[in-house]
């Protein structure tokens, strides 16, 4: 692996961590129109990503990209947490599984009542 090539892998990498610390700002804020720019700059560097990493990285690479993998863990968990407290505040509650496996989501009695008006 060229030094260039090293080099542009640790920017890309620093980039992604950097979008994702964004994303879970805009996922603690609930906001909407950060999360979609943070969804167009990501895609951006994963193909970036996936055009560079042709060989494997050295030591010091591997360690970026597993702390990577560590914030898009932590990405991930705030996601879902943000998901089942937004359900909670909506009244719907799981309900049981479809054919694939997907939770399903029922109204809270109360919301099922306002429904029929």
């Amino acid at each position: 692996m060229t030094d260039a090539t090293r080099d542009q892998l640790r920017q890309v990498g620093e980039a992604l961590r950097a979008v994702f610390a964004a994303e879970r700002s805009a996922i603690a804020t609930l906001d909407h129109e950060a999360l979609s720019k943070v969804y167009v700059d990501k895609q951006r560097l994963v193909d970036e990503l996936a055009q560079l990493r042709t060989e494997e990285p050295d030591r010091e690479l591997r360690a970026l990209f597993e702390a990577i993998r560590v914030e898009a863990h932590a990405t991930a968990l705030l996601a879902n947490h943000a998901n089942h407290a937004v359900n909670a505040l909506l009244g719907r509650e799981p309900s049981g599984y479809d054919r694939r496996a997907n939770r399903t989501m029922a109204a809270a009695p109360s919301l099922r009542s306002l429904r029929a008006y």
